[in-house]
């Protein structure tokens, strides 16, 4: 599998086969993720592996318990019968053998106070840029992967912190499974989206929401050559 398709090709996992990841593909995929750029080569990135069933199962539960309530019903303000039709489609989910804590460790401290914003900036998109490279890796390897965000709407992950021994300075950005999916259902392409839908999202609009999780706007739609031209790829000189 080339580099294109391992990033295009890749889909949330929400069911695991059981069986264990070996040490080797875990340290591959993590390998992937410190591959990531850094502005300054600062690396402000931390791991924290997962692999003890007496684990594993607690934090699975506690994913869908943040996605269900803080999530789901808080921020995008889905009704509860609603987000238990979405937690339906996690059987099997407590089955993965394997989590990733991605942190956000600084480990310099110079900027300037009026400054520290940017340096924040700066850690924040090397963040994203590390899952994103242990995503793409992961599915290069035939092993699943599930983006699960939004600790800072509980408490900062406070319980999984504590759970983990994670310092209190240091911030959970995001937690992904790593496993083997438990079945090989072919993955459908995305659905072609317009701006519209996306700027006609409104909290608590499930159907709207059920809509874009099935899709991506079109390059055509998000890229912009030589100067900023309201969406369009094509250029008129």
């Amino acid at each position: 599998m080339d580099c294109l398709e391992a990033l295009t090709g890749r889909r949330g996992v929400l069911r695991y086969d059981p069986r264990p990841v070996a040490r080797a593909e875990i340290e591959a995929v993590l390998a992937a993720a410190i591959a990531a750029p850094s502005p300054a080569n600062l690396q402000p990135w931390a791991f924290v592996v997962v692999t003890q069933p007496e684990l594993t199962r607690p934090l699975a539960r506690y994913l869908l318990d943040v996605q269900d309530e803080k999530v789901f019903q808080a921020f995008l303000g889905l009704r509860p019968e609603e987000t238990e039709r979405y937690l339906g489609l996690y059987e099997q989910f407590e089955a993965a053998p394997c989590f990733i804590v991605v942190c956000l460790e600084p480990k310099a401290q110079f900027a300037l106070v009026e400054h520290e914003a940017v340096l924040r900036d700066w850690s924040l998109m090397c963040l994203g840029a590390a899952t994103g490279n242990l995503m793409a890796a992961a599915h290069a390897r035939g092993l699943g992967t599930r983006w699960f965000g939004g600790f800072v709407l509980d408490d900062g992950g406070r319980m999984l912190k504590e759970w983990l021994g994670i310092p209190v300075e240091v911030e959970i950005a995001a937690v992904t499974p790593l496993g083997y999916p438990a079945d090989a259902t072919p993955i459908r392409p995305r659905v072609p989206q317009t701006r519209e839908e996306l700027a006609a999202f409104r909290r608590s609009d499930q159907p709207a929401l059920a809509r874009l999780l099935k899709g991506k706007l079109p390059v055509e739609e998000v890229v912009h050559f030589e100067r900023w031209n309201g969406g369009s790829l094509h250029v008129h000189l």
